[in-house]
Parts: structure tokens; C-alpha cells; sequence
């Protein structure tokens, strides 16, 4: 029975034969390219073997009869053309030898004749450049004529495409893109059979002498462990030397220019995160700092809502911190309690709604604690707990604790730290991102604000739920008998333009506490709804072992316009000054020299850019190739400032009675977390759609003046109250 080959074929996935060849290429050069790899790395495992032998000896006073060989050079004995002296590496043998040269190398510093040789050499080179730069200024002078001739031809061609343009196109669509495909398809094709990716990385690390150095390590630390001979360290480096040599001489040296930008980078960018981290620690001990109610006011367009958004979604992720620094702090006043068994059990009430508020949390645990009460000798009603063994009692020197008190706590903490939709409670909207892992035991949170992949926002976020002000409100109730009356709990509320909600004593001088609507029932007013004193008592509902899981941020032009019982409440904060964006990046980030040259390329962008929109309407290969290289410079510069820039803000908080010291304070606001597609700055512009929907007059419909002096007529079109108060008293008169 024959083999079909074409089946075969469709079985066999090309790729593989494609990684499989590269294999044997590496293979090929471990073999041709770096054939001592082989000595070294037995001449490695020849030294730990003996290494390990003689800290065992040494360690039990075993005799032996062998030497260490770990300080000695390299020898070579399976290549003979290799003498023993490195062939690549011009450091000594011996730290005398290196001693010796090391001082030698610094006289040469002040030698008449390498410094001679050294202007030699800087001449040579800008007699070069000079040259260079004489044969290229004609053709820069060229190029500037033609391209300013380019400029100048105008045209109503709309969107048409040069031949040039197509032919550019029509070439790049059939060798560029296939091949991009096509390496994209094996890149993601390695990806997922990791086996290649492994098998290079071990053949390039034994080619680079990789695993050598590491087993030659071992092998001097147990030597070390029990000769401490430092005399025969500086060996060591010298070994260290030769075997990185094979690394440096192979890889040529613009790829290491190359490799070091991407090291730069990377430590660059780590530092930048680090810095993130920072800014957003200070941010949160600024807000531990605050009460329970925190009122944030400034000009129009300084930034009110955002920072009171921004310290909210900074609240909740220490909400859920806290949270677990309760379950923690409990579960270590008793260690042996099946607390699994526990959050089990809750979890399943928190399923079927039988826990749904801190409230709740604590009667449910109450219940048990009772039928635990009437038969205290059953230990499955306390979750199989040995009590009889660990006790029933925790004490921290300050008082005694009992496991049922603990059992609350840790109840109400999980229940907070494990809750899925955000802790936001707000008058407008606000997006989180944080995430929740959960494979079934105890879940973890994502609560990263600066690694979010920003493509993926969609998926994963949560909006801040609608507050309902009648949970606010221990008085008279906006809706009669509604359902959210009694909701308040636990959380971050955010309000904003709260004067516009509350108001002050003199905009509520005509409301009374008794006002009636046409029905005769007594209708909901700030004098009636008791919202203050809700906030003043807000505190009490909501504390588990000590720590306040509550807040209230809100914000408002003008404080005076917010009355005086709801403004004494908490602090007030004065945002005074904010200043510029700055990049988070070290001053040795590479990014730091391509941002300035990228500023530099975009003011001529922009000038060439005005030129051609203004005398042409085509599409030519020119400005195709232009505008798409800065659009992507463009792209990469705006993703790194809007990732790791971070402005400061200059507060001032003081109470809100006005009394006592006025605090300065830094925040920092960093537009990864709080521009992410956080909250609309328009986040009340719903107001205004029914007026916009009725409207049928635009900008370009109302009438301009005729003159720069207004004439009366025109000044009456204004329907302004001074018009109106000055047209009725020159009437009475």
C-alpha cells in the first residue's frame, strides 16, 4: 500500500520543517562557529565535580588526595591547537600582571604622544565629514529647489492618486504585506510550540558560553565556602573574561549599539513605572490623610471633577487593601481555623442574596453563632474547628477577642474585597478597570493603573453605579417607598457640583421644612430630607475592625455657595496651581533624545503640511511617505507622554468651618490613570439635550453688529436684565 505524499504534506506543517532547519543551522554553529564551548563547558563540569568533592571532604574531615581545579586556567585538552593563553582577551594571566598594565593605562592618559595621536585621529575623522558634507551641499541645495517648486503646483485633483503613489502602493501590496504576513504567521506559529524557543535559547547560551559560566560559579562558591582564598579570585574574573569574549567578539558592533538602546530603554522604562508607583503612593497617603467627607473646589476648568475622580478610584483600590489586611490580620489570631470551609459557606449566602450589605454580613455570622450556642460540643456548626485544642480566644494585650467577633470582621472584610462591581456610588459616570482572578479558592485583584492595555478597555471595565440620593437622606424621600431608601453602606460617593444639590441659606430662604406640594403631602427639601445629619452619622455604618469604609468627595465652583452644615463637615480643598507635564523617564532614556528630535520634525512637518492642504488636493508619494513616518513617530511619542507623564497639583486643604491651619499638599495627577477614558468632562451635559433637540438655530443664524459701537437696537436684541431695568426707567421718566 502506497504513502500519498500530498496527504502527507497537508499533515506536516511547513513550519516546522522551517524551525527545524534553523535548529540544525545553530546546532552548525555550535559545532564550526564555537568549538571551545564544548572544552569549556566540561572543563566547568571537571571543576564543580571537584569543587563539590572538596567542600564534602572538608566539610566531614575526609581525607582526599585530589586538587581543586577551579582556580587554575583553562587548559583546553580537547583542542590542541589552543595553548592556554586566551588568543582574544588582552587581560593578564596573573592580578600582578593586571595591576601593572592597570597603571600603565592611565600614564598613556598623560603622554605627549597619544595625545598627538588622539588630535590625529579627530582630524582624520573631520577631514572626512568635511568631505562628505562638500560633495552632499549641492544635491541638499537641489533637493530644496525642487521641493520648493513642489510646494508651489496647485491643483484641484480631490483625492486622486499620483502614479507614482500607485505604483509605490501596487509594489508594496505584493512583496511588503505577504511578507510581513508571513513572518507574522511563523512569529505567532514559534510562539506557540515553545519547544523551539527553548531549544535556541539552551543552544545560544551554550554557544555564549552561558551555562559555562554558571556551573564554573557554583564550582568556585563551594570551593570558596571552605578554602576563602581571595587570592585566586581575580581567576576567576579572568576566566569570566574569556568566556564573554565569545559573545563579544561574534555579535557585531552596531548590533550592540543596537542592543544597548534596547537596554537603555528597558531600564528607562522600568524606572518610569517605579516613579508611577511613587507618585501614586504619595497620592494615597494624601487621601488617609482626609476625613470622611472631602469637598474639592477652583476656577472653572482647573480640574474639580478629575481630582475627585481621581482620589476616588484611588479609595477604592485601598478600600479593597484594607479589606484584606482584615482577613489577613484575623486569620493570624487564628491560624488553625478552616477559614476556606468558612468563605465557602459565605460565598454560597452571597449567591442566593442572603448576604448582601455589611448588615447582613453580621447577621448571618450572628446565626450561626447562636446554633453554635445551643450546642456547643458540635463541632461541624463551627466548620470542624478544634477549639478544644487552638481555644476560642484571641488576646492582643488590649482586649480579648472571641472567634465569633473575628468571624464577623472577617465576614464583612471578604465581603468588601470580594464584592465583583465597583465601590463607586456617584452623580455621574466613571470607569474602573480593576480585575478580579478567581480559580475558585481566595481571589486576587488587578488594580494596576498604569499597565492597562488600552485596546482592551471594553472588555474588562466597570462603571461607578448611579446614586440615588434618597440613600442620603434620613428625612423625607424624594420617591416615596423607594426601594433604595435604606441602601446606604459601604463605599466611595462622589458627587459633583454638590452646591448645585445642597445650596446655601440665602438661595433657600423661601423653602420651609413643611412646604406642601398641590396634594397637601409635605414634599422633600434640603431643610427636611436630613441629607447633613446622614453624613454626619455615615461613619458609624460602615466600620469593620476599626477601619472606615466610607467616603465622600465632591466638588463646586464657589464654596460659599454650599451652606454651612454641609460644609463643615469635612475639609475643603483649594486646587491653587497646577504644573506642567513632565516625563517620568531618567535623563539617560533614549526617548529623551528622539522626543527632541521628533519636536524639531513636526514644526517642519506642520509648515510642509499647511503648504501642500492649501495649494494641492492630491495624493502624491512624497507626502504619502511623509505623513505616514510621522504619523507613526507621532503615535509612539504621544503613547510614552500620555504613559509616563505626571503633573502636579498645589493644594491647599482647610477645614471647612475655616478654622485652624491651612495645609499645603502636592498631588499627583498622571494621565495614564485618570485620561483613560475615566469620566466625560461634560459629564452633565444631559441637561442641555432636551434644549438642544428643540433648537434650530445655529452660530452662523444669529446677527452680528454692524459697527464696533452697538446701537440701541442692537443692544436691546441682548434681552439682558440691565437693558430691560435702563429701557424702564428712561420710560418712567
Amino acid at each position: 500500500m502506497g504513502v500519498d505524499l500530498r496527504e502527507m504534506k497537508k499533515k506536516i506543517n511547513y513550519r516546522h520543517i522551517i524551525c527545524i532547519g534553523i535548529t540544525l543551522g545553530f546546532i552548525a554553529c555550535s559545532v564550526f562557529v564555537f568549538p571551545n564551548a564544548l572544552g569549556r563547558i566540561i572543563e566547568g563540569g571537571r571543576d564543580l565535580g571537584l569543587s563539590v568533592a572538596f567542600y564534602f571532604c572538608e566539610m566531614f574531615g575526609i581525607e582526599y588526595g585530589f586538587t581543586p581545579t577551579v582556580t587554575e586556567l583553562p587548559k583546553f585538552p580537547f583542542f590542541p591547537s589552543y595553548s592556554g593563553d586566551s588568543p582574544t582577551t588582552t587581560l593578564p594571566e596573573t592580578f600582578t600582571g593586571f595591576k601593572s598594565n592597570f597603571v600603565l593605562y592611565w600614564q598613556l592618559w598623560i603622554n605627549e604622544d597619544n595625545f598627538f595621536g588622539y588630535l590625529s585621529v579627530v582630524g582624520n575623522v573631520l577631514y572626512k565629514v568635511a568631505l562628505i558634507v562638500t560633495v552632499l551641499i549641492p544635491f541638499i541645495l537641489i533637493a530644496i529647489v525642487v521641493f520648493k517648486r513642489y510646494l508651489k503646483r496647485q491643483n484641484n485633483d480631490y483625492n486622486t492618486d499620483s502614479k507614482p503613489l500607485k505604483a509605490f502602493r501596487k509594489i508594496v501590496h505584493c512583496t511588503y504585506r505577504p511578507v510581513k504576513l508571513w513572518l507574522s504567521d511563523l512569529i505567532y506559529f514559534i510562539r506557540e510550540n515553545r519547544f523551539y524557543k527553548r531549544a535556541w535559547l539552551l543552544i545560544w547560551l551554550y554557544n555564549f558560553n552561558a551555562l559555562t559560566m554558571l556551573v564554573e560559579f557554583i564550582a568556585y562558591y563551594f570551593y570558596f565556602a571552605m578554602s576563602f582564598d581571595v587570592v585566586n579570585l581575580y581567576i576567576q574574573f579572568y576566566k569570566l573574561a574569556l568566556d564573554l569574549w565569545a559573545v563579544i567578539d561574534f555579535i557585531p558592533l552596531w548590533v550592540w549599539f543596537i542592543l544597548g538602546y534596547f537596554v537603555l530603554n528597558a531600564i528607562s522604562i522600568k524606572i518610569a513605572y517605579l516613579r508611577l508607583y511613587h507618585n501614586e503612593w504619595r497620592n494615597c497617603g494624601f487621601i488617609n490623610e482626609r476625613g470622611v467627607v472631602t469637598i474639592c473646589y477652583g476656577a472653572m476648568g482647573v480640574g474639580k471633577t478629575m481630582q475627585i475622580t481621581d482620589m476616588a478610584l484611588s479609595t477604592e483600590v485601598q478600600f479593597r487593601n484594607t479589606a484584606f489586611e482584615i482577613i489577613l490580620e484575623t486569620d493570624m489570631k487564628f491560624p488553625y481555623f478552616p477559614w476556606i470551609e468558612f468563605e465557602l459557606r459565605l460565598k454560597w449566602a452571597m449567591q442566593v442574596r442572603t448576604v448582601h450589605d455589611l448588615p447582613s454580613c453580621r447577621k448571618w455570622v450572628r446565626q450561626m453563632r447562636d446554633m453554635w450556642c445551643n450546642d456547643p460540643y458540635d463541632k461541624s456548626l463551627l466548620f470542624n474547628y478544634d477549639f478544644e485544642r487552638y481555644g476560642l480566644t484571641y488576646d492582643d494585650k488590649l482586649k480579648v477577642t472571641d472567634i465569633w467577633t473575628a468571624l464577623e470582621d472577617y465576614a464583612c472584610a471578604y465581603f468588601i474585597y470580594t464584592v465583583q462591581t465597583s465601590l463607586l456610588i456617584s452623580n455621574y459616570s466613571v470607569r474602573v478597570d480593576s480585575l478580579k482572578a478567581d480559580i475558585g479558592n481566595f481571589p486576587l485583584w488587578d488594580t494596576d493603573f498604569f499597565k492597562r492595555d488600552s485596546r482592551l478597555i471594553d472588555s474588562y471595565s466597570r462603571h461607578a453605579h448611579i446614586l440615588d440620593f434618597d440613600m442620603l437622606r434620613l428625612g423625607r424621600q424624594m420617591l416615596k417607598d423607594n426601594p433604595n431608601r435604606n441602601a446606604f453602606g459601604f463605599g466611595v460617593y462622589i458627587i459633583s457640583e454638590i452646591d448645585k444639590e445642597r445650596k446655601n441659606t440665602p438661595a433657600l430662604t423661601d423653602v420651609h421644612r413643611n412646604d406642601k406640594d398641590n396634594n397637601g403631602e409635605i414634599v422633600c427639601n434640603q431643610k427636611n430630607d436630613l441629607f447633613d445629619v446622614m453624613l454626619k452619622m455615615s461613619r458609624h455604618a460602615c466600620v469593620v475592625a476599626n477601619r472606615v469604609f466610607v467616603k465622600v468627595y465632591a466638588d463646586l465652583q464657589r464654596d460659599s455657595d454650599l451652606g454651612a452644615v454641609s460644609r463643615e463637615l469635612g475639609e475643603i480643598i483649594d486646587i491653587k496651581d497646577k504644573g506642567d507635564m513632565s516625563l517620568l523617564l531618567p535623563f539617560f532614556a533614549p526617548f529623551r533624545i528622539f522626543d527632541f528630535l521628533f519636536g524639531w520634525l513636526k514644526n517642519r512637518f506642520v509648515n510642509f503640511y499647511t503648504q501642500y492642504r492649501f495649494n494641492r488636493a492630491d495624493n502624491t508619494l512624497l507626502l504619502y511617505l511623509i505623513k505616514g513616518i510621522t504619523a507613526k513617530l507621532s503615535k509612539h511619542c504621544e503613547g510614552v507622554h500620555n504613559t509616563f507623564s505626571s503633573q502636579t497639583l498645589h493644594l491647599e486643604v482647610e477645614r471647612g468651618s475655616r478654622e485652624g491651619e491651612v495645609k499645603k499638599a502636592k498631588y499627583y495627577r498622571m494621565p495614564k490613570k485618570i485620561y483613560s477614558k475615566r469620566f466625560s468632562t461634560d459629564c452633565l451635559s444631559g441637561i442641555f439635550e432636551t434644549r438642544a433637540q428643540a433648537n434650530c438655530v445655529g452660530i452662523d443664524d444669529l446677527k452680528e453688529y454692524a459697527d464696533i459701537m452697538a446701537t440701541a437696537d442692537e443692544l436691546g436684541l441682548q434681552n439682558a436684565h440691565f437693558q430691560t431695568e435702563i429701557n424702564a426707567l428712561s420710560g418712567a421718566e
